[in-house]
């Protein structure tokens, strides 16, 4: 089965890394600082890993997902990484020239490098979803009450 690693465990990162150390794929939080992927893991079954680029690169396989949370200026390593690895790669920024060039060869190895799945529009999108199915399974929902959801991005959730 896939692995996903996730890179980068600040603050908008944390609702989306516990949700996926939560399923049954193997999940592994690579993060600068070993104690903070420990801490925004939180007990789950995901593996935490200081971000040290050689392991890295060893770890990820062929077929893996490649969330990239880092900075922007980052995101283009990680993505020649993937290229180099074939796996595939999803990033919360929006799409780069230098992310743009990689279309091509991306395309022709068949892998999936999907941008824009951060703030605006992509992570209060998801996680809203999300917050709203846990709130309807919860048995607390009462359906005639009236219900509405405001995101201002990026303090979600």
């Amino acid at each position: 089965m896939p692995t996903i690693h996730w890179l980068g465990a600040g603050l908008s990162s944390v609702p989306g890394i516990r949700r996926l150390a939560a399923s049954e794929r193997p999940f592994i939080l690579w993060n600068r600082t070993l104690s903070k992927a420990q801490i925004a893991l939180d007990g789950s079954s995901g593996q935490a890993r200081g971000l040290d680029w050689a392991e890295l690169t060893d770890a990820v396989q062929p077929g893996d997902v490649v969330v990239s949370m880092l900075p922007a200026d980052l995101h283009s390593r990680v993505a020649d990484l993937c290229l180099q690895r074939g796996s595939h790669f999803v990033s919360s920024s929006y799409v780069s020239p230098a992310m743009q060039a990689l279309d091509a060869e991306t395309k022709a190895k068949d892998l999936r490098f999907v941008n824009e799945v951060g703030l605006d529009p992509g992570i209060d999108h998801l996680m809203a979803h999300a917050l709203m199915a846990d709130y309807q399974s919860s048995g607390v929902m009462n359906p005639a009450h009236e219900h509405r959801f405001r995101s201002f991005c990026g303090g979600f959730p």
